[in-house]
């Protein structure tokens, strides 16, 4: 009897062995072979020795990193010079990565959503040193005393993801952005608004709640008015669950070890403002060509924008946050910049002001694990058309 057991719950084990791998095989993609081409556009010949080391960049990026595919822009004192992509948009289908192929941006989406309070903040519509229940005045008063400002630099206090795989992979649909707010709204703060440094998705609802508020406008319409519009962002969109089919999108996908498995479904509306939109590197390039000319904000805007935001002690917060971009210094001078990282987004924008440069890339994976340096990666691109100024 107690043979028959132990050979039966064998038996089992050996089934749901069989199950799981045959499970984890049904889910793994393997990318096809041969490697395929790189595709690229140059829009000005004076680059032309600079977009061959940009294509060989792309061709090492592919060939190091189990990347299901890459697309990278640069652009120049106001112009998008060249644009390239290789790799897969679907492993399935063998459908090729192309510059309209639409990708997950992850966190970059904050950088659009600060620029487009900047703008509101020009108009009028809002003041940035404004606390939020100027705004919105029906928020639990467990959260309050901190400004427009504190959400934009992080330092309201306002929690991150902290509740493991279901909020990182959130599958729920958030009606409004007063739903993905409450999220947070009865959790107490972390520190006294500007005391500390905590970046925070979370906070970046609040932010686009009292948007919403103060432009009696969705944050939808918000952003396409204020940036999306005006930036001639065309192919850059909220990611939306359920939505029609979105024309040139990238499957996504995890890494986990070497190997590239489908992406779980997730619903990015607990988090449209921080890390909710659809874009292409051309288009990331529009948005900092814009961010950098005359024409999209003043000069003051700019320097508030680019400006880390020290602690209510005069200490710098720690990742020279500034409001929706952090800052950095290097031989070539200052730049700004931001990553992303989604639920099959892994992403780069990297503006030097002063030079004119941007440069973005996206790739529709999420690296479960380390994987390279996105900072160094954007820098060793804008330095091949740096000598070509």
């Amino acid at each position: 009897m107690i043979k028959k057991i132990f050979l039966g719950v064998v038996a089992i084990i050996f089934i749901l062995i069989v199950i799981v791998v045959l499970y984890v095989l049904s889910i793994s993609a393997a990318r096809p072979e041969p490697a395929p081409a790189v595709n690229s556009s140059l829009y000005q010949a004076a680059f032309q020795s600079a977009g061959t080391e940009a294509d060989n960049w792309l061709r090492s990026m592919y060939a190091n990193n189990q990347l299901p595919s890459m697309s990278a822009a640069i652009g120049i004192n106001g112009d998008l010079v060249w644009a390239g992509t290789t790799g897969y948009a679907d492993l399935y289908k063998k459908i090729p990565a192309t510059t309209d192929t639409r990708y997950r941006i992850g966190s970059i989406s904050k950088s659009v959503t600060a620029a487009a309070v900047m703008r509101m903040s020009e108009k009028g519509i809002l003041d940035i040193n404004n606390s939020f229940n100027t705004y919105v005045k029906d928020f639990s008063p467990a959260n309050t005393g901190y400004t427009i400002k504190h959400l934009l630099s992080h330092q309201a206090g306002i929690r991150h993801y902290t509740k493991g795989f279901s909020e990182n992979y959130n599958t729920s649909e958030y009606a409004s952005t007063r739903a993905a707010a409450l999220i947070v709204e009865n959790d107490a703060l972390l520190f006294a608004p500007g005391t500390g440094f905590n970046y925070s998705t979370y906070g970046y609802n609040l932010l686009a709640l009292a948007m919403e508020s103060a432009a009696s406008l969705s944050l939808e319409e918000i952003i396409t008015r204020e940036v999306f519009a005006p930036a001639g962002m065309n192919a850059t969109q909220f990611d939306k669950a359920g939505s029609s089919a979105v024309a040139h999108r990238a499957e996504p996908y995890l890494l986990i070890g070497d190997s590239l498995f489908e992406a779980p479904a997730s619903n990015l509306s607990d988090r449209y403002a921080g890390g909710g939109y659809l874009s292409t590197p051309t288009d990331l390039v529009k948005f900092g060509n814009a961010l950098i000319g005359n024409n999209f904000l003043t000069d003051e805007s700019k320097a508030a924008l680019w400006t880390p935001v020290p602690l209510a002690d005069g200490a710098m917060n720690p990742e020279h946050y500034a409001l929706g971009f952090r800052v950095g210094q290097d031989d070539l001078g200052r730049f700004v910049h931001h990553g992303g990282m989604s639920i099959g987004g892994y992403s780069f924008l990297i503006i030097y002001p002063d030079l004119g440069i941007v440069m973005a890339f996206v790739s529709n994976v999420t690296p479960m694990e380390s994987s390279f340096d996105r900072l160094d990666e954007a820098k060793k691109v804008v330095r091949f058309f740096r000598p070509s100024l």
